[in-house]
């Protein structure tokens, strides 16, 4: 199915999914703990360049896996019913793991974080190398962002909406839900995930995953 170029309501969905999705994952906290120790601008700024690259790469994935069917000369939306599947996994997926959590369990995404950051510390420190240049932190900053969100499920969604939407609305719409939950992060994303469990994140996230599945599910028809 033709695509048009940008729709304020993909936009709109794209904004609500990323920013569940982002809420207490990884990305979020090795930014949040970033930015304790480091200025908090510097640190957004190498997160959202990351960021906003891994959201553009995703949806140029996206837009070639929606020029599949006229490649194979079908009007079978294959694109579409993919990324259908593909958010309906993660939906149930996410609801899953939800469910089987306990509430002593340690967060699993902020662990992973610490690892990430106490990995790159102790790197530098074994190089001798502490730089504390501006460009030097952004470089990082956007390094291990970009290297943590490769492969994960927010990028993944990316490729499916970008497949399945407008391919502007879901870029901009996907920067904006990683703009708003970097600035949560840098201003204080350590303290929120004291509030935020990552059950309920996981229980929001794959209901919203789950009902933009049935809405591009919808449009198909």
């Amino acid at each position: 199915l033709a695509h048009v170029l940008f729709s304020s309501q993909d936009a709109l969905q794209t904004f609500l999914l990323i920013l569940a999705s982002e809420i207490g994952d990884k990305t979020f906290f090795i930014c949040a703990l970033l930015a304790m120790k480091n200025s908090k601008t510097l640190i957004a700024l190498g997160t959202m360049a990351a960021l906003g690259i891994m959201t553009v790469i995703s949806v140029l994935i996206g837009q070639a896996f929606h020029a599949f069917p006229a490649v194979l000369k079908t009007t079978i939306p294959i694109d579409d019913y993919a990324a259908v599947a593909l958010l309906l996994y993660f939906g149930v997926t996410g609801i899953r793991d939800a469910l089987k959590s306990e509430p002593g369990d340690a967060d699993g995404e902020l662990e992973d974080a610490k690892e990430v950051v106490e990995e790159n510390e102790g790197k530098k420190l074994k190089s001798g190398i502490m730089n504390t240049a501006a460009a030097a932190i952004i470089i990082e900053t956007f390094t291990l962002v970009f290297l943590a969100e490769w492969g994960d499920k927010s990028m993944l969604a990316t490729v499916a909406l970008g497949a399945a939407k407008s391919p502007l609305g879901v870029v901009v719409g996907g920067i904006a839900g990683h703009l708003v939950a970097t600035i949560l992060a840098v201003l204080g994303g350590s303290v929120l995930g004291n509030y935020v469990s990552e059950k309920n994140a996981r229980l929001i996230s794959g209901g919203l995953f789950i009902l933009f599945a049935g809405l591009t599910l919808l449009g198909l028809y």
